[in-house]
């Protein structure tokens, strides 16, 4: 009897805190300027890598509107019996997103351009003497759309995000199956 009075006690001391610190946690973090993350992704709409920077759009808000702008690409090289070719792509992901979630998870869905840097040099060897050729493009090269989970910090630290991202591609047409990873840092 004496151990059940005890328990009854210490709940009715330490319950009331216990609730108050819940009721903290729950809450959105108060600040007056702008969330930013910085991230480094993976695949995703950056083809094959790229840095990335996300901010809000609306001032105190962790979640809501906003948009991503980035640069990535990938470089490869070739080789046949006439020579090597190398071909270096620069990607610059624009995109407008929205957050659904006011801590530290939230559901990301966006939509973006893909603006592209191409360039192209080779090395070809022929029966009479090896010729160069060099070229370079600028484009759009398709758009694409963003859907998935973030991991963000309250106030600043680690940030990641997980997504997958079907793509409409000049030339391919329709990719649904592109995934990305993207992780980072978040701060106010």
């Amino acid at each position: 009897m004496k151990s059940l009075f005890t328990t009854i006690t210490l709940l009715a001391f330490f319950l009331p805190s216990v609730l108050t610190a819940q009721k903290k946690i729950k809450e959105a973090p108060v600040f007056n300027g702008y969330h930013k993350n910085i991230f480094v992704e993976v695949l995703g709409s950056s083809i094959l890598a790229g840095v990335n920077f996300d901010m809000r759009l609306k001032r105190g808000r962790m979640d809501g509107i906003g948009f991503r702008a980035g640069i990535g690409g990938q470089s490869a090289t070739g080789k046949d019996s006439n020579g090597t070719y190398r071909v270096g792509v620069v990607t610059f992901p624009l995109e407008f997103n929205v957050l659904k979630g006011k801590r530290r998870s939230a559901f990301y869905a966006g939509a973006g351009l893909l603006p592209v840097y191409v360039g192209i040099s080779g090395n070809v060897k022929t029966d009479l003497e090896p010729w160069y050729f060099f070229g370079e493009a600028f484009g759009i090269s398709g758009g694409y759309l963003t859907f998935g989970y973030r991991l963000q910090p309250l106030r600043q630290g680690f940030m990641m995000q997980i997504n997958w991202n079907p793509m409409i591609l000049r030339g391919s047409g329709f990719n649904w199956a592109w995934v990305g990873l993207g992780l980072g840092y978040g701060f106010k």
